[in-house]
């Protein structure tokens, strides 16, 4: 399959778009992610061409999770929208002991058959082969997984979310993921929160961030699944 795409000039590249692309496991619709994209300043005006491009497919749906400036200005005219948020810090030792725990975490391997849909349950075991930590919260007998990314800033191990049903899942159990954290030396998390709202015991890193998307998508799940938080470790 096809990772992207050249805009030439006069048949020398002068830009490149890297385009990430996957099956959603809930509608089956086609879900393309423009992971980074970079055209010559000398070029830089004829960049959306390199945008519409990637758009070909007009069933897709289409994310930039990590944008510029410059990409958000672009992508919005070609009808993204922005989904604002702030990033917070969790430091997770303290958390671990005074935290949330709505449900009980369970480790992949321990929810049952039938449960998770197998679309969903192959996804979930592909992280967890490129390094990710899986599992899931069970509440009154229903599971909801939690995917989490593991990078080192400056050294110091931290986690982030790369896929939940909605944040309050994550927020409400809290402690049971910090303990799970730290148990494997990761003391800290990053919460993609929304502007505004604040997690418990954190403290709001970055402000005014956003992600894009074009189509149907769900604002209140995170869902960042083969995207290059998990593969380029972004």
């Amino acid at each position: 399959p096809s990772v992207g795409f050249f805009l030439l000039a006069d048949e020398a590249p002068v830009g490149i778009l890297l385009s990430i692309s996957r099956h959603d496991m809930e509608t089956g619709r086609r879900i393309v992610n423009f992971s980074s994209w970079y055209v010559e300043e000398s070029h830089r005006w004829s960049a959306a061409r390199l945008i519409i491009a990637g758009l070909a497919d007009k069933d897709a749906i289409y994310t930039d999770l990590t944008p510029t400036p410059a990409a958000v200005e672009i992508n919005s005219r070609l009808g993204f929208r922005s989904i604002g948020f702030d990033l917070s810090l969790v430091a997770l030792p303290w958390l671990a002991l005074v935290g949330p725990r709505q449900g009980r975490l369970r480790p992949l391997e321990a929810v049952p058959t039938g449960v998770l849909a197998e679309t969903l349950l192959q996804d979930l075991r592909n992280h967890q082969k490129l390094g990710c930590i899986v599992v899931s919260v069970e509440i009154d007998g229903h599971y909801h997984p939690i995917v989490l990314s593991v990078t080192s800033r400056k050294y110091i191990p931290a986690a982030r979310i790369v896929f939940a049903e909605s944040m309050d899942i994550v927020v409400n159990n809290l402690g049971s993921l910090a303990r799970l954290l730290v148990r494997r030396g990761v003391p800290i998390l990053a919460l993609q929160v929304e502007q505004g709202r604040n997690a418990p015991h954190a403290w709001i890193w970055k402000r005014g961030l956003c992600y894009q998307v074009k189509g149907e998508w769900n604002d209140r799940a995170i869902n960042e699944l083969y995207s290059e938080r998990v593969l380029l470790k972004m």
